[in-house]
């Protein structure tokens, strides 16, 4: 099988020949990772998504002002501080006190002409023909949006004390996220598999907020979006990236339309038994891998045996695709390699 076949068949629930194989998103770090690792990224045949690129200057799209600062379109300001993701240090609507504030505000207009590339649509039927790998478009955040508008705290303040600015600001967003990416898939949508969305609502052991809050203020927002998506082009399937201790979200989730969820860590108790007996049939996993213990501090024996676990709990059936979700310099090369070889080796189905 191609990497597209592959990939499609475990999506929709059905064994290709092997468990579909993401490589590890690579954590930026000022820090040098052992080449032995850079190698073996490089020369492994992974799995992966071709994008659909056409979007033009997106609000959410970050410029660098230096080599540690950047700004996005919207006026929020970031600070790369030697290791992850950049801290959002200025967040422009961190005052505002009421839904007039939020109005005031100088949103960009989705709508304006020249957002999208002309040439968008032929580019992505080119990929689509070569059919080799799956083709995805990405959705900009929206949550995470918010709270870089706001900052982290105060958005878990407006979900308890001040939702109507909570509904005026994710509004707004949304609106725009999502006209920009609709106005992409009128160009691009014939020929796209997947369009992938990333939001975290949790940490390690809960949710940010409780369920009922979660439903009255973030699923209208999902369910909306996803189901655009899909009354549009019903065989687009949607990926949600969201940190966490999730496990009472996800029902609501399936209901707004999530096909594919990562990255289901041991570290968040995203437990993959109870997930695969309560949700294998209604959704694809991504990831499940130990990258915060087993593999940093275990041995290769012990991540070996825990990739084998892993496989044989998700794999069954369909609906898994393997992924070490991140790797640092502090995870030894050698047991980044034995994930990967592991997996490649024991995720055959019918061994």
């Amino acid at each position: 099988m191609n990497s597209r076949e592959r990939v499609v068949l475990a999506l929709t629930h059905r064994e290709p020949d092997r468990v579909p194989l993401f490589a590890p998103n690579v954590m930026d770090t000022w820090e040098p990772y052992d080449t032995q690792v850079t190698e073996f990224l490089n020369d492994f045949a992974f799995d992966r998504y071709t994008y659909l690129e056409g979007l033009i200057d997106p609000p959410h799209e970050r410029r660098k002002l230096s080599e540690t600062l950047s700004v996005d379109g919207y006026g929020c300001r970031y600070e790369y501080r030697g290791v992850g993701l950049p801290y959002c240090t200025h967040s422009p609507l961190a005052s505002a006190e009421t839904v007039s504030d939020v109005e005031a505000f100088d949103w960009p207009d989705p709508e304006a002409p020249g957002l999208i590339a002309g040439d968008a649509g032929e580019r992505a039927r080119a990929a689509h023909e070569r059919q080799m790998h799956l083709t995805a478009v990405g959705l900009a955040p929206i949550f995470h949006q918010y709270h870089y508008f706001r900052g982290f705290e105060r958005w878990m303040l407006d979900v308890k004390l001040n939702p109507g600015v909570h509904q005026a600001i994710a509004s707004h967003i949304c609106h725009i996220h999502s006209t920009l990416l609709m106005r992409l898939l009128d160009e691009v949508g014939e020929y796209t598999d997947i369009v992938t969305g990333s939001d975290d609502f949790g940490w390690s052991v809960a949710p940010y907020m409780s369920p009922d809050d979660f439903r009255w203020l973030i699923k209208p927002y999902y369910k909306d979006l996803i189901g655009r998506i899909k009354s549009r082009f019903p065989h687009i399937k949607f990926y949600l990236h969201s940190h966490g201790q999730i496990m009472d979200l996800v029902p609501d989730l399936i209901e707004c339309g999530v096909d594919v969820l990562n990255p289901i860590l041991p570290l968040d108790h995203m437990d993959p038994v109870r997930l695969k007996r309560a949700f294998g049939d209604a959704l694809c996993f991504h990831g499940g891998i130990d990258v915060e213990h087993v593999l940093p501090f275990g041995t290769v024996d012990e991540v070996r045996d825990h990739v084998k676990e892993v496989i044989d709990i998700l794999a069954p059936g369909g609906g898994y695709w393997f992924k070490a979700q991140v790797i640092s310099p502090v995870i030894p090369p050698e047991n980044v390699i034995a994930a990967y070889e592991t997996a490649l080796e024991y995720g055959r189905y019918g061994r």
